[in-house]
């Protein structure tokens, strides 16, 4: 998911190796060698490799998959210390008196118990006129920099202010509002397009403004500027509403709020507000980081200017300043009475505000205007019988008998409860109440000083009175005749089971009321005798409806194991319509009954998994293979049509998007095509956006209405790939649902985590599920389980796995371990807990790697160093002209991130691309800014893709690959009405706008990122590009090029050792900085690797843009006599007697610019590999099943045999070796979007050395030779 943007994006894993049938070198390779160095020829093969063989999301993240943006959680302000001390001698000799200490407050929550009538606003009338008629007062000045009272803000109206704006052209630009509005921007229209344009924007002297109506009843709002392209610019930003007075808000030019004008920088603005309205006399005496101190006690400065908070002075500070120190001085009176108030103030808040205020003798410095205390409850939670805990907004510098003197507790009669002891905890602005808090009388009433609030039962004292270990859901039995089903839900009054037709499912067949069961449950059973005319249930739908507290709420059961077509855009028909409808299903009936776990050849460590990524839908809905599918492209069943291509590939793993039910989706549409270019609106999703754990979604059914079809289709995807000797893993959204409402309907305040007030906490629109608490971890641990146990599934990926607690996801790796042994588990391990509000627990993220060698996280680093990434993605990287640190590449080479500790290789997930994000392809072009649409620049993309592929297949740990990277995959938005740039408000959704090196963009300039609403025009995995030769000839070339690296990888544990102790002693550096050229940050790697029989592997990479020489030196001297198994041009596990773009010297070699090569030197025979199941031969390109026809014959220069072989031609960079990649552009044009025939035959991979081959070239030699000896 990713976000990312989300903010952006981890767990562990076994790999499985296939069987590789040996390869045949021809025993007069020295005899070729010597013909291509006396004859001067040099012959350019395809790949020859023949294997039968069957990776932050960042984000922030991510992010994701919704149609809707993604509040961000809500900031708590910053508390600071004001305590700094003045100097003595700047303030004279005063004497300090016993009165209270003057003390700063910033507040940042709402309060009902705000004093209107001592707000200067609601007196600013009276303040002015009152000065101005006081014949002994000082004129007072009015700063022009006070709001013109001209555009008056309109009651219930919050007026926003910028200081700056994204871009002047206001029609681009948007406000997006959510929380306490009036109508959020969501129900105005989708996004971007529901935001309110700046197009009506009004100015004054601070910057632009927006005025928007808000809720009857509001405590805070949220919002975000987007633009027509769908970027969100700001990122999410809420403000807390501290006063029913608040009317205005600033936001700086980073676009931080503010409750007051930010002022210049250098100033301090000290308003003073009095509610007599007299400030003759009234001053300040000054000390401390100012720039004119107190001099002449007690002279102060008068408060001359006048302004909508009363009067005030503006203090020029000094560079750096820290603190400011003051006094309020009446200087009508003499001696210690010239003090207003006896105690000094100090203020050294300065980095967070320009302005602070002081009301008559207040001893309090405030942040805010409103005169809004620090010291307020923010929320109370009953926590358990002898404990509530109440949250403040500040406990700094409490002290526990304050805050007893003004607490009063009273249970649900009116009566007061005696509170025992209170327990402060400042860091986590928390107090417990210790007492007797009986259940029974609950909610209890707590009152603090001005606020107060009905106790919620909190999660935890849930989990102690009502956790549940028993079944869960709908049980069909003895053939649809019996159904049992249990429901939690201790909270609800009354629930009933509601029934819908089979063959309607918004007609209601009647309904059955359930029996209060044991620990909050709910249950009841259904048979021919109950009443509804059904003798077998099978097939039909159900809700539970909830009645609590008078009002009735029709929910999802969360353990349902299917449900009815569902279309996202009925929701707001009804209640019966804004969440699926369950089925009445026993799993067990359908699909394949031979289904069982996956056998995979030689895999028996998670470092020995290849996985591969893939998106149901994305994988057959190219067009140009619809006339060879039998069945509905985009879906369980056609995917299988296509299995071969991931058979022959080599991967060990095939890893799904998410496959469990999503919210924003029409499963009614899915047989509809996308063919148009779309980046928005589109009947297509990720499925990062759940509404079920249990149940698949009906998006990739051929019958979406029939709840068992999509179950037995799934059953048989799973089955053959199982077949062909690959395991499934399944893309789970455990860590937000799509709608808090899924859950929050179910049991208020308990499945999400919970802020400290006890509200849900959100994520990407949805609820966060908190997994600490008893049922939500059943909820996650329970599904894993029936996913695996059900569907024979050999993996799990989790989407933003940092979001979760560490305890959780083991809980649910030795539940699914228990059932398949092979299981293996990965995840976003970002470091984005949240958790319950201060419960701090160990998340499941990178920083639990050093802990755990169970569950693996996607490495960043290995990313954002070869590739670039968030925050700074489509910047140079390694492979893109970017220097990076040699030594942090080669950590990461050797599964030893530079940003988080894996102890072991296992736990490190090595990929350059996944779903979210440009592609591969993509980045790299946008990283060094050239068109692929020049032919020079495509094949350079190309040669910097395969470097990537190589450098992540050489990498200890566990490879990861994004669906569609072996070839090349692009998402270019190659509409012809976007051929060239155009206006800002119309850039597709999600779009990067790429330009070439001079600035100009590329022909059809927009990239897709985030692709997840987009069409299946942008999505599509493109089959000709994947397996056409001719027509795509780079292409073919890198798809057979990583296969060839697969191949290799396969058939040594030289790159899968399984302990950090094996990956330092067999992986050692050759490009040692400081020594032979290699600078410290540099564009080359060399490294050596040793496997457990002695065999020696060498692996150099070459990305700059020149030659690169290579030294052995002494220690690696053996590698001038080893043979070289990949070179520019092609890879496996055979030797290359001619490598493209590699020479070879006696203790050296030099590489032509983007140019790798991995040398091997045997020093024994390996054993003898494990086949796969599936025995077939040759892979044809059939298509029902969409593979690869292997070629039949050695491949030859021979002209005699060009219609009869597929020649792909070579871009080998050994010719130019001695040129710059600059020198050898050529701007003639290609066309990547060609469609043609996918009966092409894909090359091979390897170079195994044809016979025809040896023939041609000992005869060439020989004839030069004749002719040679006949001259002379």
């Amino acid at each position: 998911m990713k976000r990312n943007y989300h903010l952006q994006s981890r767990t562990s894993e076994k790999r499985h190796y296939f069987g590789i049938r040996r390869l045949k070198v021809g025993v007069a390779s020295v005899v070729i060698a010597s013909g291509f160095l006396f004859g001067g020829a040099q012959l350019v093969k395809a790949d020859e490799t023949k294997a039968t063989t069957s990776p932050a999301t960042e984000t922030v993240s991510a992010a994701n998959s919704e149609a809707l943006p993604k509040p961000a959680d809500e900031a708590k302000a910053e508390e600071v210390d004001s305590s700094a001390q003045k100097e003595s001698e700047q303030k004279g000799n005063i004497e300090k008196s016993a009165q209270p200490e003057a003390v700063v407050n910033q507040a940042a929550q709402p309060t009902e118990g705000a004093d209107s009538s001592a707000t200067p606003e609601a007196a600013g009338k009276e303040v002015k006129e009152t000065a101005a008629s006081d014949e002994k007062e000082k004129p007072a000045s009015t700063d022009q920099s006070e709001t013109s009272t001209k555009d008056a803000i309109a009651d219930g109206h919050m007026r926003f202010h910028f200081k700056n704006l994204p871009s002047e052209n206001l029609d681009s630009l948007g406000l997006w509002t959510w929380d306490d509005v009036e109508t959020p921007s969501g129900k105005k229209g989708g996004w971007p397009t529901g935001a309110t344009s700046f197009a009506t924007a009004k100015k004054d002297d601070y910057g632009y403004y927006l005025d928007v109506k808000m809720a009857e009843k509001r405590s805070k709002v949220s919002l975000l500027i987007n633009n027509t392209a769908g970027q969100n610019i700001t990122g999410d930003k809420t403000v807390e509403l501290l006063s029913p007075q608040m009317n205005e808000v600033w936001f700086d030019k980073d676009y931080n709020p503010h409750t007051s004008e930010p002022l210049k920088e250098g100033m301090l603005r000290i308003n003073y507000y009095r509610t007599d309205g007299q400030y003759d006399k009234k001053s300040l005496w000054l000390w401390g980081d100012v720039q004119n101190p107190g001099q002449n006690w007690p002279d102060g400065v008068d408060f001359e200017k006048t302004g909508k908070y009363g009067r005030y002075v503006d203090v020029p500070l000094k560079e750096a300043a820290k603190m400011v120190g003051f006094l309020l001085l009446d200087e009508s009176k003499s001696g210690d009475d010239v003090k207003i108030q006896k105690q000094d103030y100090n203020f050294a808040n300065l980095g967070k505000t320009s302005q602070i205020f002081l009301r008559d003798a207040d001893p309090t410095v405030y942040t805010n205007p409103y005169f809004v205390n620090d010291i307020r409850m923010t929320g109370a939670q009953h926590v358990s019988l002898t404990e509530i805990e109440a949250t403040f907004s500040t406990l700094e510098n409490a002290k526990k008998e304050d805050i007893l003197k003004n607490l009063k507790i009273t249970n649900k009669d009116g009566g007061e409860v005696t509170v025992k002891d209170v327990v402060l905890d400042s860091k986590n602005k928390s107090a417990k109440l210790i007492g007797d808090f009986n259940q029974a009388q609950s909610p209890y009433l707590i009152k603090y000083g001005n606020d107060q609030f009905k106790t919620s039962m909190n999660w935890q004292l849930k989990d102690s009175i009502y956790k549940y270990d028993g079944d869960l859901g709908a049980r069909v039995s003895q053939a649809g005749k019996q159904v049992d089903v249990t429901f939690w839900s201790p909270s609800a009054d009354q629930v009933e089971l509601v029934v819908y037709d089979k063959e309607d499912q918004n007609k209601v067949i009647g309904r059955l009321a359930m029996e209060k069961g044991e620990s909050g449950t709910w249950t009841g059973s259904l048979t021919p005798e109950s009443g509804l005319g059904i003798s077998d249930y099978r097939g039909y739908f159900y809700h539970y409806e909830i009645t609590r507290g008078g009002k009735k709420v029709l929910v999802l059961d969360p353990y349902a194991k299917s449900l009815a077509a569902w279309n996202s855009d009925d929701a707001d028909k009804g209640d019966a319509y804004k969440i699926a409808k369950a089925a009445f299903v026993d799993p067990s009936e359908y699909g394949p009954k031979d289904l069982t776990y996956a056998t995979i050849p030689n895999f028996k460590k998670r470092e020995d998994a290849l996985i591969y990524e893939a998106h149901v839908r994305d994988f057959t809905s190219d067009p140009a293979i619809s006339k060879d599918l039998k069945s509905q492209f985009g879906t369980f069943s056609a995917f299988i049509e296509k299995l071969d291509y991931l058979k022959d590939l080599g991967v060990t793993h095939v890893q799904l998007l998410p496959v469990l039910s999503y919210y924003f989706v029409n499963e009614l549409k899915n047989a509809e095509r996308m063919d148009k270019y779309a980046s928005s609106n589109s009947n297509y999703n990720w499925g990062y956006d759940p509404q079920n754990y249990f149940s698949l979604t009906g998006m990739y059914s051929s019958a979406p209405t029939d709840p068992a079809k999509r179950i037995e289709e799934f059953k048989n995807l799973v089955n053959e790939i199982h077949k062909r000797g690959m395991g499934v893993i399944l893309d789970v959204v455990y860590n937000h649902t799509a709608k808090t409402s899924i859950f929050e309907d179910l049991e208020p305040n308990y499945y999400h985590f919970m802020d400290a007030d006890g509200t849900p906490r959100s994520s990407f629109g949805g609820g966060r599920l908190g997994t600490t608490h008893y049922m939500s971890r059943r909820v996650l641990v329970d599904s894993i389980k029936y996913l695996t146990e059900q569907y024979k599934v050999d993996g799990f990926r989790f989407d933003m796995m940092g979001d979760h607690d560490a305890e959780s996801i083991q809980k649910a790796f030795e539940e699914a371990k228990k059932l398949n042994p092979n299981l293996i588990m990965l995840g976003e391990g970002w470091k984005t807990y949240a958790g319950d509000e201060n419960k701090a627990v160990q998340p499941a993220d990178q920083s639990w790697m050093k802990s755990t060698d169970t569950v693996a996280v996607f490495s960043d680093d290995i990313r954002n160093t070869l590739k670039s990434g968030y925050p700074n993605e489509g910047t140079p990287a390694f492979i893109t002209g970017g220097k990076r640190s040699v030594d942090n590449v080669f950590k990461n080479i050797k599964a030893q991130p530079t940003n988080f500790e894996a102890d072991s290789p296992g736990d490190v997930i090595q990929y350059i691309a996944a779903h979210d994000n440009l592609t591969l392809f993509d980045i790299i072009a946008q990283s060094i800014k050239k068109d692929p649409a020049v032919a020079a620049n495509y094949q350079e993309i190309h040669r910097r893709l395969r470097l990537g592929n190589l450098m992540i297949l050489t990498s200890q740990g566990t490879p990861f690959i994004h669906s569609g990277q072996e070839y090349g995959r692009t998402k270019q938005f190659r509409d012809p009405a976007y051929k060239y740039p155009v206006s800002e408000d119309k850039v597709p959704n999600k779009a990067h706008l790429l330009t070439n090196e001079d600035g100009t963009p590329f022909e059809y300039p927009y990239f897709i990122h985030d692709s997840y609403d987009s069409s299946d025009a942008v999505n599509h995995f493109d089959w000709t590009k994947a397996t056409d030769s001719e027509k795509f000839p780079e292409n073919a070339k890198s798809r057979a090029y990583m296969k060839g690296l697969i191949s290799l990888r396969k058939s040594t544990d030289a790159f899968t050792r399984s302990s950090k102790a094996e990956v330092d002693q067999n992986v050692t550096l050759i490009t040692q900085p400081g020594k032979d050229g290699v600078e410290k940050e540099d564009l080359v790697l060399g490294y050596q690797v040793v496997a457990s029989n002695g065999d020696i592997y060498a692996v150099f990479v070459n990305a700059d843009k020149k030659e690169r020489n290579f030294n052995f030196g002494e220690t690696y001297k053996h590698l001038a006599g080893a043979e070289v198994v990949a070179d520019g041009n092609s890879a496996g596990v055979s030797a290359i007697s001619n490598p493209a773009g590699v020479t070879r010297s006696s203790n050296g070699l030099t590489l032509a610019p983007l140019t790798a090569t991995i040398l091997r030197i045997k020093k024994a025979s390996p054993a003898q590999e494990e086949k796969p199941q599936d025995t077939s031969k040759d892979i044809q390109q059939n298509p029902s099943q969409g593979s690869v026809k292997e070629l039949q014959k050695e491949q030859s220069p021979s002209p005699s045999l060009s219609n009869k072989l597929v020649q792909v031609p070579s871009t080998s960079p050994s010719s130019e070796s001695q040129k710059p990649l600059a020198a050898k552009q050529q701007q003639d044009k290609v066309s990547p979007t060609e469609t043609a025939s996918t009966e092409k035959v894909l090359p091979k991979t390897g170079t195994e050395t044809s016979l025809l081959a040896i023939l041609g070239a000992s005869l060439a030699f020989l004839a030069g030779l004749l002719a040679f000896r006949k001259k002379q």
